[in-house]
């Protein structure tokens, strides 16, 4: 388990994704002393650490983005993380989706 200074869940959710850490699982927000504590571990046991925070855990299909937050499963149908690309398209892509693993659009048709 991995602990670096965060400020709220979403920026530790944004340093469960590459380019920040390649293989997080999941992670957890401690508002007290603000951290965000991040593992590759599928199962981590977050109970010692972060007693009074919600755990996020991630399941990753092979060609869907898959989050479990709070027992709750979504999938992630926009994700943008560098801003480097335009998602500035025509339907025909949105339709079909586009993107790399850390901006994408799934696509209606997914």
């Amino acid at each position: 388990m991995t602990s670096e200074p965060g400020r709220s869940v979403v920026d530790c959710a944004m340093k469960c994704e590459p380019p920040y850490m390649q293989y997080c699982s999941a992670f957890a927000f401690v508002p007290e002393s603000k951290v965000c504590l991040l593992t590759e571990t599928q199962n981590a046991d977050f109970s010692s650490a972060a007693p009074s925070g919600l755990v996020y855990r991630k399941s990753i299909d092979s060609d869907k983005k898959i989050v479990v937050i709070d027992g709750k499963t979504f999938q992630v149908i926009q994700h943008r993380s560098k801003g480097e690309l335009s998602f500035a398209r025509g339907w025909t892509q949105y339709e079909d989706g586009f993107g790399d693993e850390t901006d994408f659009w799934i696509g209606k048709q997914n």
